[in-house]
């Protein structure tokens, strides 16, 4: 009953209790099996709408027979089923399990019906297993937290899912119980018996041998990550109010103010600024050269600190964080007539309409009629005569005068004919050239489209 009685009591409160539909993330095994068996149970009592998802990665020559089990399972208890299939890229086994998740819940927020709870059967020995790992990693109290019991994930147009975890202060004992009890069947991830994975070693040969020892550590750790949690909450309190002082309406950080930051204060801010955005943290390595190697690098320095897939940049005595780079080489594409004309590095597609088209905003009139019309990238060679402006000068000491930032100026986009800029688009606008404020006859409307 321990398991129902802890169901009922997540229902009948915030945020379950306001909850129309509830979604289970059932991938076959007893955890989840028995969370979406006794959800089942209590369906009518509660009054919600129960439905499951399960996402088949292929990364076991069994997952089309767990997906066949949940089918069958999910039609015993006649809750409706959503599977999909999800396609992952090779890597090393620790990375490709952290891909695997990663897909497994963009995918599940891309499938979850609008304003549902989807709930995740992890539990208390889990949470021993997550907070071991990171005591393991050196990870502070963000990482000690472990395993949050309610988050949200944004999807794509604006859909945000919400997650749960009933079970957090449920036993995996009280979890086989229940199955045990119930006569049920479940799938076996033959990849958990492998102790080469940490998680897998920690979870046959270190922690039984604790819990032997100590019988109430996963509720001792439980309770320690709860309060890690807390003091990780309040820290990022402060964090907020510290980096609303120093951030830029553009989300860069002004060097000045973070330097007067003390370096524990620094760090904490930048790693918060991160966390808002969806950026992991950098190692504490990298973190420690923030400050030596690019906020106190000369003004003339471009410096550049890497981890991951990111960067730190500055520029204009501003810090950023972007995306690795790919260098974009000059590119000069000749239009052909063609409606539309793919740029590369995913800058999106130059639309073009001829003649009486509808004008869009943020487009640009050129004649056709004075030769041919060149799309150009990251070649700087070209001078350069914005409309209204009196001199031309040469395209590099207008992205100084305009504070392009130096990663950004190989993908602002150049209209060219007869070997003259016509329009370049940068920061979501066209500016065009000082020809081509007067009347333009038989014309082609370019704009770009993003989308």
């Amino acid at each position: 009953m321990k398991i129902l009685n802890t169901l009922k009591k997540h229902l009948a409160t915030p945020p379950l209790n306001n909850a129309s539909v509830i979604v289970v993330a059932y991938s076959g095994g007893v955890d989840s099996h028995v969370l979406l068996h006794a959800l089942s149970v209590l369906q009518k009592e509660f009054k919600f709408n129960l439905q499951a998802i399960h996402i088949h990665h292929g990364l076991s020559a069994f997952a089309d027979d767990w997906l066949q089990h949940c089918q069958q399972v999910c039609d015993s208890l006649n809750v409706p089923l959503q599977s999909a299939k999800v396609v992952l890229h090779n890597a090393s086994r620790t990375s490709l399990e952290a891909i695997a998740r990663d897909e497994r819940y963009k995918k599940i927020v891309e499938l979850a019906p609008e304003n549902a709870q989807v709930l995740v059967a992890q539990h208390q020995d889990d949470q021993l297993e997550t907070f071991m790992l990171q005591l393991k990693r050196g990870a502070g109290p963000k990482g000690l937290s472990s395993m949050n019991q309610a988050w949200t994930i944004q999807g794509l147009e604006q859909k945000a899912v919400s997650f749960y975890r009933p079970l957090l202060d449920t036993t995996q004992q009280d979890v086989l119980a229940y199955a045990e009890q119930h006569q049920l069947h479940w799938c076996e991830d033959e990849s958990n018996k492998n102790t080469d994975f940490d998680r897998n070693f920690l979870r046959h040969d270190v922690l039984p041998v604790l819990q032997k020892r100590w019988p109430e550590l996963a509720k001792s750790v439980s309770r320690s990550a709860f309060l890690c949690g807390q003091q990780q909450d309040l820290l990022d309190e402060i964090c907020a109010e510290k980096l609303a002082a120093v951030q830029n309406a553009d989300n860069s950080l002004v060097l000045q103010a973070l330097l007067e930051l003390s370096n524990n204060w620094l760090h904490q801010v930048v790693r918060y600024w991160l966390s808002v955005q969806g950026i992991q943290s950098p190692p504490l390595a990298v973190i420690n050269q923030l400050k030596p190697e690019v906020l106190q690098a000369t003004d003339d320095a471009q410096p550049i600190l890497q981890w991951q897939n990111w960067q730190f940049r500055r520029f204009n005595q501003q810090l950023f964080v972007i995306p690795v780079q790919v260098e974009l080489a000059p590119v000069s594409i000749q239009w052909a007539g063609e409606a539309q004309v793919p740029l590369p590095a995913e800058l999106g597609i130059l639309e073009f309409n001829v003649d009486d088209a509808e004008i869009p905003e943020q487009s640009v009139l050129v004649d056709q009629d004075q030769g041919p019309i060149f799309i150009e990238l990251a070649s700087y060679n070209k001078r350069f005569k914005p409309a209204k402006a009196a001199h031309s000068k040469p395209l590099k000491q207008w992205f100084k005068l305009w504070r392009i930032a130096p990663w950004q100026r190989s993908q602002v986009i150049q209209l060219v004919q007869n070997n003259k800029i016509l329009a370049l688009y940068l920061n979501g606008q066209w500016r065009v050239a000082d020809c081509l404020t007067g009347d333009v006859k038989q014309s082609i409307v370019i704009y770009l489209n993003n989308n």
